[in-house]
């Protein structure tokens, strides 16, 4: 996943490519979120190239951040992933494998033939 966005109030989260193993990257990322106001804290993992933020609503909201960083080239809304599509593709993975065991366990299909 190369893009990934999960929003609630007051925290956002996203994964980009970015900050994803480049330590000089998150620390630059860290600093350049850190000058926006309104924002409480920001905690990177540049194992998974991931960033919470913490923020205040009445000072800026989701959509304000997330055009901040789209236009210094930090992320990418038209190619970011939600929970709900992740939760989905997932799924749809897994079910695709339980019933690859099922008929491999039926000896190729429904009555061991």
């Amino acid at each position: 996943m190369q893009y990934y966005i999960h929003y609630t109030p007051g925290r956002l989260r996203i994964q980009t490519p970015a900050i994803h193993e480049k330590p000089a990257g998150a620390r630059s990322f860290e600093a350049f979120v850190k000058g926006f106001d309104g924002i409480t804290s920001i905690e990177t993992r540049v194992v998974t190239g991931s960033a919470t933020i913490l923020f205040e609503e009445k000072k800026i909201n989701c959509e304000q951040i997330i055009g901040i960083l789209e236009k210094h080239g930090y992320f990418c809304l038209s190619k970011a992933e939600t929970s709900d599509e992740f939760i989905e593709k997932t799924t749809k993975k897994v079910l695709e494998v339980a019933e690859q065991i099922i008929v491999d366990s039926a000896g190729g299909g429904i009555g061991g033939e």
